[in-house]
Formats: structure tokens, C-alpha cells, sequence
């Protein structure tokens, strides 16, 4: 692939390479952007064949979202695809690979965040991943005024398939380190609230640079997800067993607290992970819920005022400024006792700035926020007025 030119496109140099694709980093020859185009090496016939529909098809009816991987442009030619997308600067298994130390949970937090807003993206619209670790989840590092910042988001959607579609679906799916206890427990009987189960033990090793569950096969890992949680009761058993003809027994394991492995974690954070990873899927946190989990409490405010501070207050009170503005202009066509008296255009809004984002308030809020100082430093005219007259 390297000799041949993807039409359109330059080949810069090759940036990965995996089972079924090759990554490079392109410039488009009319815009001059830079993109990455992931080149599908399993020939396939035409857009709707088994190879090209989960990434063309799928992700044509999810809109677009800044943290899932969007497909700008494809190339098919000589029955291979090529896809043109976002040019980020690793995956998040690479980033975790250039640290000696974890990343603090605060930032840890961040990155979760915007991970499980591009799930419940996904979700809403009907799509399920099937294949979410680290390895699929890209970063790009920007920079800013309070230092390093990074954006990521969810790609290789290779095995998403529709939520709608009734199972039983593929057996052997997902990677077996952040595959979810259904997928190992029954034949194709599982849906979307896997990729809640891969994005907790993503959570995890982001936390510690080191994976939660490893096994060299699905008996090894049921064992490592056993000792942490807990053999599976009989009754949790009978659940899984008219999905699988197996006879499914486990030798018994406690369980651990989650606070062994994260002595030092917000406990908030770790009712989160739990829920994540809550054996029967049917009882785990759903990605609708995950994203205005209280954890996300502090990024969700200040999401909200970096928003709407300059976009939806400004634009309310721009408005209002320029109603006024007409009715004072004709109002001094009248002739009144007041005409001489100019007229004013400038809306009395006070700003301030607090977290690096701009806040406009209104003059109503103004006055609340002034009688709080008030009552709170007991500085109104009137009790002045009555000191000076004590010290009189």
C-alpha cells in the first residue's frame, strides 16, 4: 500500500498497522488538510459488503460528535476502501505506554468523561460498539492556558453493530481482556451494556497503567473477573444458563473490596467503577446514566458555563440591547419635555471572569449578588447610616 496513491490524497508516511488495517497520515491535494486514512485490507466488493458496511453503512446514521472518530471522505478503488478521518496523535493504549506514573484521577476523570459522552452518543443512536479498549480509543494532545490538554475519541467501529437487531449475534467479539461476562456466558445473547463493561476496565487501567482482567482464555478470565466480584450465584447462574447449553459451574471466590486495589480513590469515583462493572448486565449502569453520573458533576457545571456564558447570555442580552435600542430611538421622535436627553445604546451588564470563561450577568443578578455582600458584610446605606450615628 505504501507505493500506491489513495486518489486525492498524498501519503505522508504510515502511522499503524493491525489484523485488518493499515493507518497512514495523508494530505488532501485540493484542501491541503492532513487526515488519517485507514486502509481496509480485506478486499471487498462494493460499499455494502461484510467489510466496508459496519464503518460506511453504521456510521452514516450516527451525527456527527467531538468524541467519536468521524468519517470525513472514503476512497474505493480496485476493491479495496480506504477511509479518510480525524488526524489525532495516538491511541490511548500509546499514551499510556509513555507514562512511568498513572495519571491523577482528577485527570483521569476528564478523559473518562469525554469517553462515556461518545458512548451514550453512540447508544442514542442505535449503534454499539463491540470492541471498546484502549487500543481503539485515539487521543490528540493540545495545549492551552492551563497546560496540556486532551481530546478523545471513540474509533474503529469495525464490529459495531445496530442495538435494534435481535440476537443471537456473534459469538467470539471483543477483545478478551475488556470482554464482558455475557459475551463469555452465552451464545451471542449480549447488547450495548458491553461496552459499558470494556469502558469500566478502561477506567481502571487508566488509573493504574495496568489492565484489571487478563486471561489467556475465556475460563482464565471468568476466574480473574470471579476473584474480584465474586463467584456468580446460582441464581445469577440460572439466569445466564437457557443462553448456554453448558453446565456452568465455577469454583467459589469471595470476592475483594474495589478499595484494595484503590486505596486512594474519591469514593464517588469508585461507586462508579462498581457500577461499570456489575456482573449481570441487566443490573449495570447504562450509558445514558453513566454520563450525568454525580462523579461528572464538577465538568458537567462547568461544561454548561463555558457554553452558554458567551453563546446563549450574550445572544439573550445582545437582544435585549437592541429592542431597546429601537424603542429609545422612537421614542426620541416624540416630542416630549425630555427631548434634549440623549439616548442611551449601551446595555448595563456587568462581566466578570472566573475559570478562564467570561460570564455576563444580568442587572438583576447583579442586585442578588450585591444584597448577599450586603446581609454578609452588613454594608447597605441604612446600617451605615446607623453606625456613623452611634459613633456621633
Amino acid at each position: 500500500m505504501s507505493g500506491t496513491n489513495i486518489t486525492g490524497y498524498e501519503i505522508i508516511k504510515q502511522i499503524g498497522s493491525g489484523a485488518y488495517s493499515e493507518v497512514f497520515h495523508v494530505r488532501c491535494r485540493r484542501s491541503g488538510k492532513s487526515y488519517a486514512a485507514k486502509h481496509l485490507i480485506d478486499a471487498c466488493s462494493d460499499l455494502n459488503c461484510d467489510v466496508a458496511f459496519p464503518e460506511i453503512q453504521l456510521m452514516r446514521s450516527v451525527p456527527s460528535h467531538p468524541n467519536i472518530m468521524h468519517i470525513f471522505d472514503y476512497v474505493f478503488e480496485k476493491s479495496s476502501l480506504t477511509l479518510i478521518m480525524d488526524l489525532m496523535d495516538m491511541s490511548l493504549y500509546d499514551y499510556m505506554q509513555t507514562r512511568t506514573r498513572p495519571f491523577s484521577e482528577s485527570r483521569v476523570r476528564k478523559m473518562l468523561y469525554q469517553i462515556v459522552t461518545g458512548l451514550g452518543h453512540l447508544h442514542q443512536n442505535g449503534i454499539f460498539h463491540r470492541d471498546v479498549k484502549p487500543e481503539n480509543i485515539l487521543v490528540k494532545i493540545t495545549g492551552g492556558i492551563v497546560g496540556r490538554k486532551e481530546i478523545l475519541q471513540l474509533a474503529d467501529f469495525g464490529s459495531a453493530e445496530r442495538i435494534a437487531k435481535c440476537p443471537p449475534l456473534a459469538i467470539y467479539i471483543a477483545t478478551r481482556w475488556y470482554r464482558a461476562p455475557e459475551c463469555m456466558l452465552s451464545l451471542g445473547h449480549y447488547g450495548p451494556k458491553m461496552d459499558v463493561w470494556a469502558v469500566g476496565c478502561c477506567f481502571y487501567e487508566m488509573l493504574t497503567l495496568k489492565p484489571l482482567f487478563q486471561g489467556e482464555n475465556e475460563l482464565e478470565m471468568l476466574d480473574a473477573i470471579h476473584r474480584l466480584l465474586g463467584s456468580p450465584t446460582s441464581t445469577m447462574l440460572e439466569q445466564f444458563r437457557p443462553l448456554n447449553l453448558a453446565n456452568l459451574k465455577f469454583p467459589t471466590r469471595k470476592g475483594i473490596d474495589f478499595r484494595l486495589h484503590l486505596p486512594l480513590m474519591n469514593p464517588i469515583g469508585l461507586d462508579l467503577m462498581k457500577k461499570m462493572l456489575i456482573y449481570y448486565p441487566d443490573r449495570r449502569i447504562g450509558a445514558k446514566n453513566l454520563v450525568t453520573h454525580v462523579y461528572f458533576k464538577e465538568i458537567i457545571k462547568h461544561k454548561t458555563l463555558s457554553k452558554f456564558s458567551m453563546s446563549h447570555q450574550s445572544l439573550h442580552y445582545v437582544a435585549d440591547e437592541t429592542s431597546l435600542t429601537i424603542k429609545a430611538s422612537s421614542n426620541a421622535t416624540r416630542k416630549t419635555k425630555h427631548h434634549n436627553c440623549p439616548v442611551s445604546t449601551t446595555s448595563s451588564v456587568v462581566s466578570f471572569i472566573s475559570n478562564n470563561t467570561f460570564h455576563i450577568l444580568s442587572v438583576d443578578e447583579q442586585k442578588r449578588i450585591n444584597k448577599r455582600k450586603e446581609r454578609l458584610w452588613n454594608m447597605n446605606p441604612a446600617s451605615m447610616e446607623k453606625q456613623k450615628q452611634k459613633f456621633k
